[in-house]
């Protein structure tokens, strides 16, 4: 198998709650028992040997995507204590007054509905009130979830056809206009939320002291960055740069792609900026520049680490 990221994003715990995918600490020790722990590189290590094409085969990193608290206050004690450095990649514009809306709309629809199938029935119903009705079920007439982000096996197919509505049909704007009316009608405070949801600056700081790899995952964290103009993605990876370099003091030079959206154009631009390494958030390519290196999901490897959790219980 080819040199390779694991990629880690939600975890649970009693103040964290769970969510579709979401692991907790002791399935993060068990997926990292089913590798070699000799081939889990430092993440430094990692980064200067991609930058100097001389990975080898069966070459493990640890990533973590979006600079979510859940990920310090569950992953990086089980870090500390395997001797073990990852790469952060933070979105950051909640460290500038903003949010990650993705996050928070992730995290509303796994908390505040009964489950996720109540809340694609409300979300269907409110836009089924709006301009973007008709357009939705043309769309549909055409849409096969089977082979929709068939990569993620892990998806059902209510979570294909979500997705292909809000990022391939109705777009960004329309979804944050139903989102913002969503949030509204349920009462959610934002900036509580937000102190659940993200890292803070210290916290970022402390990390990249303690030798991991803090790097770009974009500003407000789009889900179609590539659709985006290229004065858009300008934005998005200048801030998120100018943001990250503020945290830590240096420039950075990593990064993964949100959502694995990105273009060529993108790569560019990530050139550009000096970033040297750059994540998919999957294995499906064959061939891959360094800008491009191949991820598994910890959604991939959780069924197998909870088993011989639930056989010990």
């Amino acid at each position: 198998m080819p040199a390779h990221g694991v990629m880690f994003q939600h975890f649970h715990d009693d103040f964290h709650p769970p969510g579709q995918g979401s692991i907790n600490a002791s399935n993060f020790v068990a997926i990292i028992n089913q590798f070699d722990r000799r081939n889990i590189l430092p993440a430094n290590e990692w980064l200067e040997r991609a930058t100097n094409n001389t990975l080898r085969d069966h070459d493990l990193c640890l990533t973590f995507d979006g600079g979510l608290l859940c990920q310090y206050d569950l992953a990086v004690p089980v870090l500390r204590d395997l001797g073990l450095t990852a790469f952060f990649f933070v979105a950051t514009a909640v460290h500038e007054g903003d949010l990650d809306r993705t996050a928070v709309y992730r995290y509303f629809r796994e908390t505040s509905f009964e489950s996720l199938e109540h809340f694609y029935a409300a979300f269907y119903e409110e836009l089924s009130c709006t301009s973007s009705g008709g357009r939705v079920k043309q769309a549909m007439l055409r849409f096969n979830p089977r082979e929709y982000l068939a990569q993620y096996p892990f998806y059902s197919l209510a979570d294909r056809k979500f997705r292909f509505v809000r990022d391939d049909v109705i777009g960004p704007d329309a979804y944050e206009d139903i989102m913002t009316r969503m949030l509204a009608s349920a009462g959610v405070n934002l900036s509580a939320l937000a102190k659940r949801l993200w890292m803070s600056a210290d916290q970022i700081r402390s990390l990249y002291g303690d030798g991991h790899v803090i790097g770009l995952h974009s500003h407000t964290h789009p889900t179609r960055l590539s659709k985006m103009s290229p004065q858009q993605q300008r934005d998005e990876y200048g801030q998120n740069w100018r943001a990250i370099r503020q945290i830590t003091g240096q420039p950075p030079t990593a990064m993964s792609h949100p959502c694995n959206s990105y273009s060529p154009y993108t790569l560019s631009l990530l050139r550009q900026l000096g970033v040297r390494v750059g994540f998919r958030t999957n294995m499906a390519q064959t061939q891959y520049c360094s800008l491009e290196q191949p991820r598994i999901d910890q959604a991939m490897l959780a069924r197998t680490a909870r088993e011989p959790i639930a056989a010990a219980a």
